[in-house]
């Protein structure tokens, strides 16, 4: 469950977010920025993820690919273990290594079901479903006046029993979007090489979401 609850939190970072250095940081907020988004009909990059849970002193860290599109996001992990995760927001599928594609029970994870839900909700451009779930705070970065920071805090059960706060920031794009977990774990993930062309997905990635 850990594994899909760390992947779905994509869905914000990758989506709406997006083109967020329009916003002028005079008069900086989330409804501003918003406003101006212009969110690419297909993202494409990799990424890599670093977790420090409590009980290991070294940091677990992986790698590999993903793929957000008005069919969902496809994330492909390469390192160290083969994954695949496709997710729409109502359903959720995922690949173990050379193992079967199989579908996770969104009913018996509410928490997974509430994050896809919600961060497709940023995709769809409606901020009234995410202030739903999180009281949202935006901020101009600290080093680059293009650059931008954002705070969630979930307010809703069952999120908010096992997420503490998602911290993201960025410039154009995403650049990295931080978990805390109320078990005081935290999950890092960075983006890189993103891509928003071609603006439709090729036939390779439509099959892609099809396996």
């Amino acid at each position: 469950m850990r594994v899909v609850l760390y992947g779905a939190a994509f869905f914000l970072a990758l989506s709406s977010i997006a083109r967020a250095q329009d916003a002028q940081t005079d008069d900086v907020s989330f409804d501003t920025v918003s406003a101006k988004l212009a969110a690419p009909a297909v993202l494409r990059g990799s990424f890599k993820q670093t977790r420090h849970l409590q009980l290991i002193s070294k940091p677990l860290q992986s790698s590999g690919r993903f793929l957000l599109s008005d069919m969902g996001l496809y994330w492909e992990q390469d390192e160290p273990l083969k994954s695949v995760m496709i997710a729409d927001g109502e359903r959720l599928l995922q690949r173990i290594g050379d193992g079967p594609l199989q579908s996770i029970d969104v009913a018996q994870n509410p928490v997974v079901l509430t994050f896809s839900q919600s961060f497709l909700s940023i995709f769809k451009g409606s901020e009234d479903e995410l202030r739903s779930h999180f009281d949202l705070e935006f901020l101009p970065g600290d080093d680059e006046a293009d650059g931008w920071n954002i705070v969630l805090t979930p307010t809703s059960y069952p999120m908010s029993e096992a997420i503490a706060s998602i911290n993201i920031s960025g410039r154009e794009y995403i650049e990295e979007l931080k978990v805390n977990s109320r078990s005081s774990e935290e999950t890092i993930i960075s983006f890189s090489n993103l891509q928003t062309e071609p603006d439709e997905l090729t036939e390779h990635e439509i099959e892609l979401y099809a396996r």
